[in-house]
């Protein structure tokens, strides 16, 4: 195989040296030198100078490996898989294929400047790319925002609106990671902002570690209790239903042979207003500010969750939704 000389450190012609491909896949330098000597795992090309070098199909074959042996597969029977048979393995949990497969990190990105900045200094990078962008926060408003593995957003004053921005933005896209770059904020709003689990970074900042941090959501710990927690990362979505609608259902006679299509309205009732209450006490106590940001979206969710069932409810009685 003909050797290809390297003489800096990033990519060239589509080639990474080992320090590159740890950073991004997550896999420390010496597991990957394991891999290959014990496993052949990928075998990478050499430079004159005996450096390994490794194309993007190398890259994609560890990422696939470190993702099932993650899930708990041992080295040692995954090694000689195809990477069609690496992908199997994860028939059960297409969203994590999906991010393996791809390999690069999607980004919403909001804030001109911030934008310009990013898709520069990211141009080049196979790991990260800015996916959407918006000028400012109005603008996702009544927008339709896809699903991205990070929020990265430029606020260059911090005010107390900011922390609910974020969580009905985060709820839009589903994004594990927050980033906010500021240029001036109180301790308090900054206190708030560390609650909801958002990453406040002072201006200015370093693309490359914004690019790391970003990464951090294709790596979300898949376990019960992680999975719990990052579900209240993520503020809930708007009410589907209204206090007039259900005060009306709640006496409303049902097809069904009980009253739960009446109980129900009457719970959803009870979850809103204690889903206002706890956003209420969030933002008159800010010592306990954190306790009541994750009580107001525990309610929200099981708010949801309700409201799905309720729908299902009122499509077998026969009962039109209200108008949105």
């Amino acid at each position: 195989m003909k050797a290809v000389a390297l003489s800096v450190d990033t990519s060239v012609d589509g080639l990474y040296r080992i320090a590159n491909v740890s950073s991004l896949t997550g896999i420390p330098v010496q597991t990957i030198r394991g891999w290959e000597s014990r496993h052949a795992v990928v075998q990478p090309m050499r430079s004159t100078g005996n450096v390994r070098l490794y194309r993007r199909a190398h890259i994609e074959r560890l990422l696939l490996i470190k993702a099932a042996v993650d899930a708990g597969h041992s080295i040692g029977t995954v090694a000689s898989l195809t990477d069609r048979q690496l992908k199997a393995r994860f028939k059960d949990a297409p969203g994590q294929v999906a991010k393996v497969r791809e390999g690069c990190c999607r980004v919403l990105v909001c804030g001109t400047a911030l934008v310009s900045m990013l898709k520069t200094a990211w141009g080049s990078r196979p790991d990260v790319r800015v996916q959407r962008s918006l000028r400012t926060l109005a603008d996702a408003e009544g927008a339709s925002l896809p699903s991205v593995d990070a929020l990265v957003v430029d606020a260059p004053v911090l005010n107390s609106a900011l922390p609910s921005a974020l969580r009905q933005l985060r709820a839009a896209t589903k994004a594990p990671v927050v980033i906010v770059v500021y240029g001036f904020g109180n301790r308090q709003i900054l206190s708030r902002l560390d609650d909801a689990n958002v990453i406040a970074l002072a201006a200015p900042i370093d693309p490359a570690q914004i690019a790391r941090i970003c990464r951090l959501g294709l790596g979300i710990d898949p376990t019960p209790t992680a999975a719990f927690s990052q579900a209240l990362m993520y503020s809930a979505g708007l009410r589907r239903y209204d206090d007039a609608f259900l005060a009306q259902l709640s006496q409303m006679p049902s097809k069904l042979q009980c009253e739960c299509p009446n109980h129900l309205a009457d719970l959803l009732v009870k979850l809103n207003a204690f889903e206002r209450y706890s956003l209420e006490c969030e933002r008159a106590n800010p010592a306990d500010a954190s306790i009541h940001a994750m009580l107001h979206n525990a309610s929200g969710h099981c708010r949801e969750l309700l409201e799905q069932a309720l729908q299902r409810v009122l499509v077998h009685d026969g009962i039109p939704e209200p108008q949105a």
